[in-house]
């Protein structure tokens, strides 16, 4: 009876440990997994191209010998604070929309996303934007021309006085797989579209109201800006179109994650961008929890007068710093670099 009570007792003590050390493994394991996902997934940077810090303060010469230690290691201690902080775990974004063999860019989007707020704001950019420069064709979309992504970067940049982090460039055969991997999507087109151009092999026609509609369609009824007789909505309406179709085509992406391989696929074919594999899983596990209520989209504001879009100075102001802005600190008039007529 005593032998098989402490048989009992080692068999219990037995599963005990036993229980323990698979607890202690997984918390092991568990560990280990977060590690190697804090090394292979980082949280992406923030570029290095926020103003220089702003001269520290010169210490103040005391004439008393007798000043004490302490004042004077908090003086030596004091830290020199950026003149433009940026704001945690917020990224500006560049899209641009390639068209296949051209020097041009065909859309531009300045895409700010607040993973604290868990709030995006998408702002298209005219493609005849007035821009500061010194070439011939003063058009913001001249620029990939002259200087390639460095160059256009740097112009959007000055521009709107705000950094950017990332550039995502976008071939137009990606948008036309992407729309057909979730299936087409239903999109209000906002007017009857008859327009034929045989020199760009385009022929779009589409009726006013609810479509649903396959990748080839929606890339057509996004470069749409005016009729064959004249009418239509130019530029500007392109742009909206433009943005509730990708809203659409967003939606759909996100309530599809089992097609993630698929996505990922389509990217590596058609997309090109500074981000690193870790950094679009990173981005990409926080987007998935976005609502659509959080995301923003707009035109930048701005009114045509031959042969250029002129940027509004003070509505541009109060969009880069409403939606646009990563600093702490609002961006002032003379932080743009906004040409006016």
């Amino acid at each position: 009876m005593k032998k098989q009570a402490n048989k009992k007792k080692r068999s219990r003590a037995g599963r005990g440990e036993r229980a323990a050390r698979s607890l202690l493994t997984l918390v092991v394991t568990l560990g280990a997994l977060w590690g190697l996902w804090n090394i292979l997934v980082p949280k992406p940077a923030i570029a290095d191209n926020t103003p220089p810090a702003a001269p520290a303060q010169e210490r103040r010469v005391d004439s008393d010998p007798q000043e004490s230690d302490e004042q004077t290691e908090q003086q030596e201690a004091a830290e020199v604070v950026p003149a433009d902080p940026r704001r945690k775990d917020c990224w500006t974004f560049l899209v641009v929309g390639m068209d296949k063999g051209g020097g041009n860019t065909d859309s531009l989007m300045l895409v700010t996303y607040d993973a604290a707020a868990q709030s995006v704001s998408v702002g298209s950019i005219a493609r005849d934007t007035r821009v500061d420069v010194e070439r011939k064709l003063k058009k913001i979309n001249a620029a990939y021309a002259f200087g390639k992504m460095e160059g256009l970067l740097e112009e959007v940049s000055q521009t709107f006085g705000v950094p950017i982090d990332y550039y995502l460039r976008v071939y137009v055969n990606g948008f036309v797989r992407l729309v057909n991997a979730v299936d087409g999507v239903d999109v209000e087109v906002p007017c009857s579209m008859n327009y034929d151009d045989p020199y760009q092999d385009l022929s779009i026609h589409y009726r006013k109201g609810m479509q649903h509609l396959n990748g080839q369609q929606a890339l057509e009824v996004c470069r749409f800006r005016q009729n064959n007789d004249g009418s239509g909505y130019g530029d500007e309406g392109r742009q909206e179109t433009q943005r509730a179709v990708l809203t659409q085509v967003m939606k759909k992406v996100l309530a599809n994650p089992g097609k993630l391989s698929e996505y990922a696929d389509i990217a590596a074919d058609t997309l090109d961008t500074n981000l690193t594999v870790g950094n679009i899983i990173w981005f990409a596990t926080k987007a998935v929890s976005i609502d659509m209520e959080n995301v923003h989209t707009m035109s930048m504001p701005c009114a045509w007068t031959s042969p250029y879009m002129y940027l509004d100075p003070d509505a541009t102001l109060e969009m880069v710093n409403t939606y646009f802005n990563p600093y702490v600190n609002p961006r002032t008039a003379d932080q743009l670099a906004i040409i006016t007529r």
